[in-house]
């Protein structure tokens, strides 16, 4: 009996062994592919730059840059996966730090000069959630750089994440510009208010308009990832 206990447990140490084995390769092979798909869309991401710099028509140039942006945010998820631990879960405050930073600075190079300010609590969320969550915080703050303030007048734009009960956290882009009753572009019906308007569905959430005279605060209430 104790020679087959001895056994039964040096094929469980061994099966145990394999298993972390085979689990760290998938990791890494995870790990890999997103690296892969980051490059690969920094790549898109300059060919599109590219083509903004053959073309002088102006609608176009914006169409393309905003296209630029649309795909940098996505890239941005995946550079984060590969460099962090965690392949399941983006670590919001992080990546949505640095994505803001970037529009920020691609927004004040097309002349812009509303200040960007960014107050986020430490929350995680599902990787697939966190890509819906980017694009859709990147048009609505796009708007609130484009429209807030006519004649590219001073202002601020305030993005805020922070965490609820029950698992809930609340994302808000405001501003304090012409607000809504002057400029409907917010709740529109054009390209980024669609695109919106999708990631905040496949959020199993909306986004909520308040014109606030003056400005504009656009929420959305999500699921968060388990703390």
């Amino acid at each position: 009996v104790q020679a087959i206990n001895l056994t039964l447990e040096e094929r469980v140490k061994t099966r145990t062994a394999d298993l972390a084995m085979a689990r760290e390769r998938a990791e890494v092979l995870l790990t890999e592919v997103n690296h892969r798909v980051a490059n690969s869309l920094q790549l898109v991401a300059a060919l599109v730059q590219m083509q903004m710099r053959s073309v002088t028509d102006t609608a176009a140039k914006d169409a393309l840059r905003e296209t630029q942006s649309r795909i940098n945010a996505i890239s941005l998820i995946h550079k984060s996966l590969y460099t962090s631990g965690d392949v399941t879960n983006v670590a919001l405050n992080d990546y949505l730090g640095a994505m803001l930073g970037n529009l920020e600075t691609a927004m004040k190079k097309d002349g812009h000069t509303a200040i960007l300010k960014c107050y986020l609590e430490p929350i995680s969320l599902r990787t697939d959630a966190s890509v819906n969550l980017g694009v859709a915080v990147q048009e609505l703050v796009t708007n609130a750089f484009k429209y807030a303030y006519p004649g590219d007048k001073p202002g601020e734009v305030r993005v805020r994440l922070k965490r609820l009960d029950d698992g809930k956290a609340e994302l808000t882009v405001e501003d304090d510009g012409v607000g809504m009753g002057l400029n409907a572009t917010h709740a529109g019906t054009g390209l980024g208010s669609k695109i919106i308007r999708t990631m905040a569905s496949a959020l199993q959430t909306q986004v909520e308009y308040i014109n606030r005279a003056p400005g504009t605060l656009a929420r959305l209430v999500l699921t968060t990832a388990p703390a």
